[in-house]
């Protein structure tokens, strides 16, 4: 890495990226420790804290063998307690930095950037050249990538309109998500999706997109080697939350909402799928457990539990602590499933708008650092669970077709297999339809030349991924032919807003 790249990336980090309640006095206590603290340290304590380590070790082991091992370790124990020393002064500046800036945001010193807003519902007349005429229940799945939501946002948009004006918005059922696809979902389930003018505005979900910025998003927090494992607290987030879904309209909206969400996440201790769901008759599936949120109880205990829910699956390991909730540690839900289609169609919905994140991951291979060769497991980690999702599409339309085509058959009923165990009969018991899909998700290419999972403070380039894919889906749209594929195709979009088709996802 060229030298002068590597200081004025590391200057960015310190000083645009991270606050500055942080930045400013870790600087100047690391270089007061670099230049003064450390020689004072030096001189006070590494000489006796080696003579301390000498004398335990001489008291140890027998007298000849002890004064032979210290003579010999001297200068070696020496060294070691001065690497350590030197590391522990940048530990604690950090720890106090983030003290310090921890006390700035539980203060609410600093302002929320971003703009708060009443909820805008449409007012679309029916459209007699309806192509969703057909469609009973809609379903919507909101893939997890932190950053890359900008590109999920901006199709969200296009399709919100789209069923708008077909007055379809009604028939949206059922919203899956993981991850920052929780966090695009709570604008859809609010109603902050429209502008408040007409469409070519920004909504409030588009200028929280075009506002964000790793620092007032993220805080640094508490960390000690070997007893903390995560970096970063997001409290400045959960404050943005509050700013945006506790109006009162907006509170209204979500309780009151028909749509059932899921909010995944992973069950730290025991690996398993968990969701937070308004839905108190949930699909019951193997390994997947649900927290109930009940609308019609306690508002406020519904709305902390809505928040707990997103951000327990927002919670990227090892950035951010677990999340704990009914003695419950959680994370990120798309650690176990990055694209949760299940629940749509358990749900019977016959139209699913699917929003990827991760099209493909072909890459040239680093042979050379650490670092890169495990972010490049994640990132096909996270590619082939979404692949994987889709196969459950494959699985579903087989299933529905095979129990059309009995039933039609001569002689034959369902009730013949009422009570009775096994395959046929589990298959022919299920209730899911035949299932028409949408998707669209953006290159690998647009989203290196663009904004990638961890460049949150990337607010022009998140504008320009929300613009490319709010065109491309919405010239989309009209023309799409909404009826089950023989093969799930995929719209994938470049940075030009150009569309290429895969079916092999």
């Amino acid at each position: 890495m060229n030298p002068l790249s590597g200081g004025l990336n590391f200057f960015s980090w310190l000083f645009l990226r991270l606050p500055l309640g942080f930045s400013i006095p870790f600087t100047a206590m690391s270089l007061w420790w670099v230049f003064g603290g450390f020689r004072l340290a030096n001189d006070h304590f590494a000489a006796p804290v080696t003579a301390a380590v000498g004398s335990i070790l001489e008291s140890l082991l027998p007298t000849p063998i002890g004064l032979s091992l210290v003579s010999g370790l001297e200068a070696f124990i020496h060294a070691a307690v001065i690497i350590v020393l030197f590391a522990l002064g940048f530990v604690v500046a950090y720890n106090l930095s983030a003290f310090l800036n921890w006390g700035l945001v539980i203060s609410r010193f600093k302002p929320v950037p971003y703009t708060a807003g009443p909820p805008q519902i449409p007012k679309e007349a029916p459209n007699p050249h309806d192509p969703l005429r057909n469609i009973r229940r809609i379903g919507l799945v909101l893939a997890g990538g932190g950053a890359k939501g900008a590109y999920q946002a901006g199709a969200m948009k296009a399709i919100y309109r789209f069923l708008a004006r077909h007055d379809a918005l009604g028939r949206v059922r059922v919203i899956a998500s993981t991850s920052i696809g929780s966090w695009n979902a709570l604008f859809w389930l609010g109603n902050l999706i429209k502008p408040e003018s007409d469409w070519d505005g920004q909504s409030i979900h588009e200028r929280w997109w075009r506002s964000i910025s790793a620092k007032s998003l993220t805080a640094p927090s508490w960390y000690v080697p070997i007893l903390r494992n995560a970096f970063l607290s997001s409290l400045p987030w959960q404050q943005s939350f509050d700013r945006l879904f506790k109006r009162e309209d907006v509170k209204r909206q979500l309780l009151t909402s028909p749509i059932h969400f899921y909010f995944t996440r992973s069950d730290v201790r025991s690996g398993q799928l968990d969701c937070a769901t308004n839905n108190a008759d949930a699909p019951q599936i193997p390994r997947v457990t649900y927290e109930y949120l009940n609308p019609n109880a306690d508002p406020a205990a519904f709305l902390e539990g809505v928040k707990a829910g997103v951000f327990a699956s927002m919670d990227l390991p090892p950035f951010f602590p677990y999340v704990s909730r009914n003695n419950r540690l959680f994370e990120d839900g798309g650690v176990i499933d990055n694209l949760p289609i299940t629940f749509p169609a358990l749900e019977a919905c016959d139209l699913i708008f699917i929003l990827p994140l991760n099209s493909d991951f072909e890459e040239k291979p680093n042979q050379r650092s650490v670092l890169a060769r495990l972010l490049r497991v994640m990132d096909v980690r996270q590619g082939v669970l979404e692949r994987s999702g889709f196969k459950m599409l494959y699985l579903y339309n087989e299933l529905a077709a095979l129990r059309t085509e009995v039933d039609a058959a001569a002689g034959s009923s369902i009730t013949r297999v009422e009570g009775e165990k096994g395959p046929l009969a589990f298959s022919m018991r299920r209730q899911n339809e035949l299932i028409n899909v949408f998707a669209i998700c953006p290159l690998k290419a647009f989203v290196e030349q663009t904004i990638n999972t961890r460049d949150l403070w990337k607010r022009k380039e998140a504008g320009v991924a929300f613009s490319v894919m709010e065109t491309a889906t919405a010239n989309l749209l009209p023309d799409f032919q909404f009826q089950p594929q023989d093969a799930v195709r995929v719209a994938l979009v470049n940075k030009a807003g150009a569309i290429t088709w895969d079916a092999q996802f």
